[in-house]
C-alpha cells in the first residue's frame, strides 16, 4: 500500500454508539443501508421480485461514489427462472438462487461492448458450462475441442444464441456443491415474457448497458430475491476489514470499534481521537450532523454528504461520512488537520500517527 495513497485516505472516524442511530433495515434508506454494510465493492446490481414464485423481477443498480452508495442506472425489467426464486436450490430445478454474490467474468460469442470495462471473454464453440452433477467438472467452465457427448452427461453451450451477452453470477462456488445448481448467469433474454432456466435474463439493449457500466475494479456484487427478503440480506453482510493501529500524540489508542482500512482510507474511533485533541464534540440525530469544537474552529459534517463546514465555508471532503457497525465515520485526516493537528501514515507499523501540540 503506497504511503501518498494512504495519507491522501487517511479517513474517518467512528463515533462511538452515542451518536449513532440504530441501521435497521425496516426504516433505513437502501442506500443508508448499502453504505454502512458494503466498504470493499463499488457497484452492486439487486435483482427483486414480488414474491418467490413469479417469473418477473426488476433490476436496480447502485455505484460507490466517494464513499457513499447512490443509484446508477435506470431500472431494468428482468426475467427469472420459470419457477421464480429458490428458497433451497437444485440442479434443473427452474428457479433462480437468492443471496449476495461476486460477479464473475463477462462473456459473450459477441465482441466486447464498446467503452466497457468489465473484464470479458469471446466464447467459442468449444466453451462449455458443465451441469453434469456426476461429473468433477460440476459448475466449471470448461474449453474442450472434443466430443462434449463423451465427457459429460449434460452441459451448457456458451455460444448459445442467448449468450450473446452475459455475465457469470459467482454461485455455488467455494466449495462447489454437487446437485445444488449451476451455470447461473446474467444475460439476455428470449422476450420479456419468457422465463429462464435459473439465471437472470434483460434485453439485449440493457445487457450492453451493464456490461459498460460494470468495472471490474469496482467488483460489482449480486444481489438477488424477493423484494421482502432483500433488505435483510444487506443488513446481514459482515464484511472482514483490515484493523489498523492509530497513535496520538504517541499514545497508542484502544476503542470499542478497531480502526479499520476501507478502500485504502483508514477509519477510528471519533470520540476517542476528538477527545484526545480537547475537541467538544455533538450529535444531532435530527439533522443527522456532527459538530466538533476546538480553541475557536468549529467543524461540522453531516452523514453521507461529501460537504462539511469549517467555521462555516463549506469544504468538499474526498469521503462522505458513513456508518460502519452503527457508528458514523467522519474523515480524520480532515478533522485532525482542521485543528491543527499532523497526520502521517507510517507502513512499517501499520499506523496512522496523529501529533497535535
Amino acid at each position: 500500500m503506497k504511503k501518498r495513497w494512504i495519507l491522501c485516505g487517511i479517513a474517518l472516524i467512528v463515533l462511538t454508539s452515542v451518536f449513532a442511530r440504530p441501521a435497521y433495515a425496516a426504516d433505513f434508506p437502501r442506500q443508508k443501508l448499502i453504505s454502512s454494510k458494503f466498504f470493499n465493492e463499488s457497484q452492486m446490481i439487486i435483482v427483486e421480485a414480488n414474491g418467490w414464485d413469479t417469473k418477473y423481477a426488476k433490476l436496480s443498480t447502485y455505484e460507490k461514489v466517494n464513499g457513499v452508495w447512490k443509484k446508477a442506472l435506470g431500472q431494468m425489467p428482468a426475467m427469472l427462472g420459470y419457477n421464480g426464486f429458490a428458497k433451497v436450490m437444485k440442479e434443473g430445478g427452474g428457479a433462480s438462487p437468492t443471496g449476495i454474490y461476486n460477479m464473475g467474468l463477462g462473456f459473450g460469442w459477441a465482441a466486447k461492448p464498446a467503452n466497457s470495462k468489465y473484464s470479458y471473454r469471446v466464447t467459442t464453440a468449444y466453451d462449455y458450462w458443465v451441469d453434469d452433477v456426476t461429473s468433477p467438472d460440476y459448475n466449471k467452465w470448461i474449453y474442450y475441442s472434443g466430443n462434449p457427448n463423451s465427457r459429460w452427461k449434460s452441459f451448457e453451450r456458451m455460444n448459445h444464441p442467448l449468450y450473446k451477452y452475459g455475465a457469470v453470477i459467482k454461485y455455488n462456488e467455494n466449495p462447489i456443491v454437487k446437485g445444488k445448481g449451476s451455470a447461473i448467469f446474467l444475460h439476455m433474454w428470449k422476450s420479456s415474457t419468457s422465463a429462464t432456466a435459473g439465471c437472470v435474463a434483460v434485453s439485449e439493449a440493457n445487457m450492453k448497458t451493464l456490461l459498460t457500466w460494470m468495472d471490474s475494479k469496482k467488483k460489482p456484487v449480486i444481489v438477488m430475491g424477493p423484494s421482502s427478503e432483500i433488505d435483510s440480506y444487506l443488513y446481514a453482510r459482515n464484511e472482514k476489514l483490515q484493523k489498523v493501529d492509530v497513535v496520538v500524540n504517541g499514545v497508542m489508542q484502544n476503542y470499542d470499534q478497531p480502526a479499520v482500512a476501507v478502500d485504502g482510507m483508514t477509519l477510528a474511533p471519533f470520540r476517542g481521537i476528538g477527545e484526545t485533541l480537547g475537541a467538544k464534540v455533538e450529535w444531532n440525530a435530527e439533522t443527522g450532523t456532527v459538530k466538533a469544537e476546538l480553541d475557536g474552529t468549529v467543524v461540522e459534517l453531516k452523514y453521507l454528504s461529501n460537504v462539511a463546514k469549517v467555521n462555516g465555508v463549506n469544504k468538499t471532503l474526498d469521503a462522505a461520512p458513513i456508518s460502519i457497525n452503527n457508528r458514523i465515520v467522519v474523515p480524520v485526516r480532515f478533522i485532525a488537520e482542521a485543528f491543527g493537528a499532523d497526520v502521517k501514515w507510517d507502513g512499517s507499523k501499520h499506523a496512522v500517527m496523529i501529533n497535535k501540540k
